[in-house]
């Protein structure tokens, strides 16, 4: 599933022969703007705040640190795990860390890029042995929220973020499937 960004905007849609039809001047949904364009604040701690939503975010590192970009959990341990440990570390000060829920998760998606879907501020100077306070690093894979599955209580919704797609039912194994996690603080 698809869903736009903030500011995002498709100037032409197009026509059943494939040909561009301008949405100029029409009011039609490509031509609106609406809503604030993503927007992230970096504290220098290991932290990547959403100056719309208010969000602190997690930044993922190339160390073998508990912020690395490869550290897989399933879905159990991102909470007893990768959670549990920001916590009790108190990282970057704070001790409220948690698994974002889907649509927070999905919020950081930016649909403007690919492998990784992210906006810089979730991925730049990625390169082995940086820390998160150096850099920021996404893989373009699968994210576990911390949202169930209202139909199938064995998989999580997650957000797969080489091109920012959302799904709950793609993973082999559900919950018990191994993915990445990257935590959040703030917010509900």
């Amino acid at each position: 599933m698809w869903l736009p960004a903030a500011g995002d905007r498709a100037d032409d849609v197009l026509g059943q022969n494939g040909n561009a039809i301008s949405c100029a001047g029409t009011g039609e949904d490509g031509e609106d703007r609406g809503g604030a364009p993503l927007a992230y604040a970096d504290h220098g701690d290991g932290t990547v705040a959403d100056v719309n939503t208010g969000l602190v975010w997690e930044k993922l590192s190339d160390d073998g640190t508990v912020h690395d970009k490869d550290n897989l959990y399933t879905w159990a341990n991102a909470f007893t795990g990768h959670v549990a440990t920001l916590n009790a570390m108190n990282f970057a000060g704070y001790h409220d860390w948690r698994l974002p829920n889907v649509r927070e998760l999905q919020s950081i998606a930016n649909y403007q890029s690919f492998n990784p879907a992210v906006s810089s501020a979730f991925n730049n100077n990625c390169a082995p042995g940086c820390h998160a306070t150096t850099c920021s690093c996404t893989a373009s894979s699968d994210y576990w929220s911390s949202t169930s599955s209202v139909s199938d209580p064995s998989g999580a919704w997650y957000v797969t973020f080489s091109y920012g797609r959302v799904d709950a039912f793609g993973r082999s194994g559900g919950k018990s499937s191994a993915a990445f996690v990257r935590a959040v603080r703030g917010g509900s």
